[in-house]
């Protein structure tokens, strides 16, 4: 995924289904600081079950349209998250 991509993502897009956590959730989560893997996963519950929406580590299969750790990324390269 790159850059250009993070907005063609569907607000309602399940990025974890183990919580029922959506790509808008987890983009309002960084938004309101959540800019790090433990605060962002503590702050939506996601990652937590199967992990396999973390990183592409954990989802071998590549059962997951995007990662935590993408949109993570994603999200400090378009300037959402003040390190």
């Amino acid at each position: 995924m790159h850059l250009d991509q993070l907005s063609s993502i569907d607000d309602l897009y399940v990025v974890c289904e183990c919580a029922h956590v959506t790509y808008k959730e987890i983009l309002d989560a960084i938004k309101a600081g959540n800019c790090d893997m433990e605060s962002l996963m503590d702050a939506t519950n996601a990652g937590m079950g199967c992990k396999k929406c973390r990183s592409k580590e954990y989802d071998p299969a590549d059962e997951r349209a995007i990662h935590l750790d993408e949109i993570l990324a994603l999200a400090k390269a378009e300037g959402l998250c003040k390190d």
